[in-house]
């Protein structure tokens, strides 16, 4: 009998003759609560991810829900996998299965299901879609078109819907060449359009909402919109002795692809923001002073609201803003949504291995 022993990642993989098993490599046995003060609704499909740092090398990663506590580094992988499908939907499982038979793809979230492009290695460039929330429709188109070739060697910053065409932006060529294009889907999927997107400086690295791989775990259904939020860097070329050193910068501010006038135009000037979100057909951001500004996409129009005192680790989860703040007994988490606090909660260690881990978590919300 043949014997292979092999230590993996997610795991140690036994594989003993023609049968492979998979077992734990878990030791700790800290755990964590979620402590609910106000309004229990909000943490009903909430999970608090901890991750334990020492020297900024990650040591330990948990998941907390209001059901249970459980570390989720160097498990069993296998089990994982299975966990992860329980989780999906009857709609999403079709979506997942698509994006993770696919070398690379792309998808977002719209109000009759997912739609998303992705490659089968080199040879074909695949759209799928889907209706209803139900079954998908593929359509493909060769790598040999010239064409087709060029958007799937090109750098992938995300896509988006307009007048029921799917769109990909991508980016063509390296460093001070770097052009930013779009590709254009017609709604009968039998043709694409390519052109370049006019830009002052820089170019497009994401595109808002866009999930990658076969991820499908992004709630927000997107609308359509006449700005589509877009993140911008810019090139800069840096001289030090005799070597050039080539380095790509976000661009401070807000940018959006303006669909209207087909330019990438910028919101907001000269803020830094710790983070973004979109909300129906709103762009809300939190600057470095607490304040919210929420943009209109059809408009462009903006306001402002204070909504935090003092900022720290704040983000945004499918619209809503999650502060975390260290307290003496665990890790507070206030919610926002609208300018208005909904909600508190703190993460609290439940034994003496997890008190001994409190001074150096980091904890965020999904």
């Amino acid at each position: 009998m043949k014997r292979m022993w092999n230590v993996a990642a997610l795991g140690a993989v036994i594989v003993i003759g023609l049968g492979t098993f998979a077992v734990d490599a878990t030791e700790t046995k800290a755990e964590w609560a979620l402590d609910i003060n106000s309004n229990p609704s909000v943490w009903t499909d909430a999970v608090v991810e901890i991750s334990y740092s020492i020297e900024d090398s990650v040591e330990e990663r948990f998941e907390v829900t209001t059901d249970e506590s459980r570390i989720t580094s160097n498990l069993n992988y296998i089990a994982e996998a299975l966990r992860y499908h329980e989780r999906l939907n009857e709609g999403e499982r079709p979506v997942h299965r698509q994006m993770n038979g696919m070398t690379y793809a792309q998808s977002i979230q719209t109000e009759d299901g997912y739609i998303g492009v992705g490659q089968d290695g080199m040879k074909e460039l695949i759209v799928f879609e889907q209706v209803e929330g139900k079954e998908l429709s593929t359509y493909t188109f060769d790598a040999e078109e010239r064409q087709i070739y060029e958007i799937m060697t090109g750098w992938w910053a995300g896509i988006f819907i307009k007048d029921g065409q799917l769109n990909l932006i991508y980016r063509d060529g390296h460093g001070e060449v770097t052009k930013t294009m779009l590709a254009t889907f017609n709604q009968t999927m039998n043709d694409v359009t390519v052109k370049e997107l006019s830009m002052d400086k820089g170019f497009i690295t994401g595109v808002m909402h866009t999930n990658r791989f076969y991820a499908t775990d992004v709630d927000t259904r997107l609308t359509e919109t006449r700005y589509v939020p877009v993140s911008v860097s810019s090139h800069e070329v840096i001289r030090e002795g005799e070597e050039d050193i080539h380095v790509e910068d976000a661009m401070p501010g807000l940018f959006a692809y303006d669909t209207k006038t087909g330019k990438v135009v910028q919101l907001v000037e000269g803020q830094g923001f710790w983070d973004h979100t979109v909300s129906g057909h709103n762009l809300i951001a939190l600057n470095e002073d607490g304040e919210e500004v929420v943009i209109d996409l059809n408009t462009g129009k903006q306001t402002t609201r204070i909504v935090l005192d003092s900022v720290d680790h704040a983000s945004y989860v499918n619209g809503r803003l999650y502060q975390t703040r260290q307290a003496k007994d665990g890790v507070v988490i206030d919610v926002y949504e609208d300018g208005r606090q909904i909600s508190s909660a703190a993460i609290t260690p439940e034994n003496e291995e997890a008190r001994d881990m409190l001074k150096q978590i980091d904890v965020y919300v999904r």
